[in-house]
């Protein structure tokens, strides 16, 4: 299967002591709450909780999407696995640091075996893949830097 993936750096703005914490709290929030963040989700809600995660479901223009969402904080981490029949098999955000010692936020696709095969054999769909992820990645890294900058002045953070 491949993964397709695209790194932006981040800056939280205010204590950049909690700056992760904050931008953590935020994906978070995205992960049981997407439709301020990603402008492709128009509607989700949370179906089921377990002691790992949950399960979604999430309207995304006519589709219907299922995924079995995994939060690894210490990981910085957060996975949705898709059972919904998708091109995706899951699709990942990753907090990382930059070698500037910054924070980065990557977003991950793995496609299944049959979207893989497609995107072997038609550029046409990768590009289109990647003009939609780069531009939800840019949209959501905005709508989670203004989270996290809410979340700072919820604590008192400035």
């Amino acid at each position: 299967m491949l993964t397709l993936s695209w790194t932006t750096p981040v800056t939280v703005p205010g204590d950049p002591a909690t700056a992760r914490d904050r931008l953590w709290r935020a994906l978070l929030d995205k992960a049981e709450n997407p439709v301020p963040y990603v402008p492709a989700i128009t509607a989700c809600a949370v179906v089921e909780r377990y002691a790992d995660g949950f399960l979604r479901e999430a309207v995304r223009g006519e589709r219907r999407l299922v995924q079995r969402v995994f939060a690894d904080e210490a990981a910085g981490r957060i996975v949705f696995r898709h059972a919904d029949g998708t091109d995706f098999a899951e699709i990942c955000d990753q907090l990382g640091e930059a070698e500037d010692g910054g924070l980065t936020l990557t977003l991950a696709v793995r496609l299944t075996a049959e979207a893989t095969e497609r995107a072997e054999r038609d550029s046409g769909y990768v590009r289109a893949l990647n003009r939609d992820f780069e531009g939800t990645l840019a949209e959501m890294t905005q709508a989670l830097l203004s989270a996290a900058a809410r979340f700072g002045e919820l604590a008192g953070v400035r």
